[in-house]
């Protein structure tokens, strides 16, 4: 029997799940930076293993603002934390077929 093999494009939906949860881990522990590193590593695999620009876009933005240290995070931490999730929400907002269509 042959492997089957992945699709990116299939498997978003999970990768989203997972990317979030990094991201509310991440908000939860205070920005720790093993934490950090976990969620900016997964936008940062999403966004080069997608191929569509709606969905894109958000993940380089999420990589950007995941990659800021815990001292550029203590004065814009609220406005952060709702960048981060509107970001994930929108990810969420762009299904496959409209953009495949």
């Amino acid at each position: 029997m042959g492997r089957e093999t992945s699709d990116p494009d299939s498997d978003f939906p999970r990768a989203v799940a997972a990317l979030e949860e990094a991201v509310h881990d991440l908000l939860a522990g205070g920005w720790e930076e093993a934490r950090r590193r976990r969620a900016r590593d997964l936008a940062v695999a999403l966004a080069q293993a997608t191929r569509f620009a709606a969905r894109k876009e958000p993940l380089e933005k999420l990589s950007l603002l995941l990659a800021l240290t815990l001292p550029e995070v203590v004065p814009i931490r609220r406005a952060l934390r709702e960048k981060l999730l509107d970001l994930l929400e929108s990810l969420k907002d762009s299904p496959s077929s409209a953009e495949s269509a």
